[in-house]
């Protein structure tokens, strides 16, 4: 999912994806349960990480949720995981529209809404799209996702409890997104999935936000096993040691996204003549996209690579695939 670009600063991103054979489930349990984390005098050492466990897979769910609680008393809402946007929100009863959990399990706004002067209302509602009326008028946001999803609603804040890997406690107040008007396409949502969890590198990113507050240091790093599952870490003490390979990331002041470069496009082993791609990560999608170009190269190779009878058994199959790609 890829929401509006806004020009923002770049943060650090870890993005690591273990198989089972190299790092089993039971290494989640053994993150979240540890009794014995790394000593630290406090969470805003910016020595800490929060960890979550991560609920999903690629397939046949296309994925990857975890549990934020938020408010005061706190209640717990299941996330989608996007590194490809910034904004969390949650379905809010203001009241709502095209939300998918019971209404009961809304999250309740309590009159804490951010104004249009605020820097993060500035930031999410970046020129020339910042049509606030007043500095005092609550700052409205309205997101849009690349498969043509999208959520409208007020920005505000809230308590969202947090435990970190050292044993500390924190309360931050923190803003996110109160949805009252969501639209989704393709298949229906997990019932149980209240919103998004927006990991990019903007300001109104919740990473962003526990960064200058002084609680982590700016990096996110996600664990995913083949069998589905994994956990997902804010700061950088949970950092493989060894067993990481590492690329870096592009600097860049127009986009919000974390993107690598340039890469070639090999296939069956052997290189090809798209080279030079600029690639963006977005754990929001289930699919990897090309630009028009790359596309096309890949299909004739997918084409030419394997049998006709075999690809036309997929394409016509698999009702996961988007109608673009099915109609190929």
């Amino acid at each position: 999912m890829v929401a509006k670009s806004r020009g923002i600063p770049l943060t650090t991103l870890l993005l690591i994806l273990f198989l089972s054979a190299i790092v089993p489930t039971s290494l989640s349990d053994q993150v979240l349960n540890s009794k014995n984390p790394r000593p630290s005098s406090s969470a805003s050492s910016l020595g800490s990480s929060v960890a979550f466990q991560i609920k999903g897979n690629v397939y046949p769910l296309g994925y990857y949720t975890v549990s934020l609680a938020i408010g005061n008393p706190p209640k717990v809402y299941d996330l989608d995981i996007d590194t490809g946007s910034d904004l969390t929100w949650v379905q809010c009863d203001a009241p709502c529209q095209g939300c998918t959990i019971p209404r009961n399990r809304l999250y309740k706004p309590n009159g804490n809404l951010v104004k249009c002067g605020d820097p993060l209302c500035k930031a999410i509602q970046s020129a020339p799209n910042h049509h606030c009326a007043g500095p005092n008028e609550q700052c409205d946001y309205e997101v849009e996702y690349a498969d043509q999803g999208s959520s409208l609603g007020v920005l505000l804040r809230d308590n969202i409890p947090l435990k970190f890997t050292n044993g500390s406690l924190a309360r931050p107040i923190l803003a996110f997104g109160c949805g009252y008007d969501q639209k989704h396409v393709g298949h229906n949502p997990s019932a149980s999935t209240a919103g998004v969890l927006g990991l990019g590198n903007g300001k109104t990113s919740i990473l962003s936000q526990l960064h200058s507050l002084g609680l982590i240091r700016n990096v996110v790093g996600h664990c995913l096993s083949e069998r589905g599952g994994g956990f997902l870490f804010f700061g950088d003490q949970l950092v493989p040691q060894s067993g990481v390979v590492w690329t870096p990331l592009l600097q860049s002041s127009s986009t919000q996204h974390y993107k690598t470069g340039p890469a070639d496009l090999f296939f069956d082993r052997k290189p090809t003549s798209v080279k030079g791609l600029q690639l963006i990560f977005d754990s929001g999608s289930s699919y990897t996209y090309f630009n028009s170009k790359a596309h096309k190269a890949l299909v004739n190779l997918v084409r030419y690579g394997i049998q006709v009878a075999l690809l036309l058994y997929c394409l016509a199959n698999d009702n996961y695939l988007p109608s673009s790609v099915s109609n190929v």
